[in-house]
């Protein structure tokens, strides 16, 4: 009976682990939006070269984003566009600013 207890726990944990690192392996996937370069961005699907160029623009000009949201603001993206662009993308700060 003490096997049994081992092996179920063992299982459990079998299971937990590969859940575990499913999520961390999506969430490394991310690009961080303050740091992607226009040519990498254009690959994202929904993308293309010339919302790309907008969006680095944007962020050359107002500094780092603080948002996804901000995204709203670029000609081209509505918030069906946004919510495909969150799971390719995030956002964290590059630059050390308290912004």
């Amino acid at each position: 009976m003490g096997r049994n207890v081992i092996s179920s726990l063992l299982g459990v944990l079998l299971i937990l682990t590969v859940l575990a690192t499913g999520g961390f392996a999506e969430e490394e996937e991310k690009i961080n939006l303050n740091s992607i370069s226009v040519e990498e961005l254009s690959k994202i699907p929904g993308l293309n070269l010339e919302l790309a160029k907008k969006i680095v623009k944007l962020r050359e000009e107002n500094g780092e984003f603080i948002d996804m949201e901000e995204l709203l603001s670029v000609p081209g993206i509505d918030n069906r566009l946004l919510r495909q662009l969150k799971k390719h993308l995030f956002v964290e700060s590059v630059e050390d600013c308290n912004c």
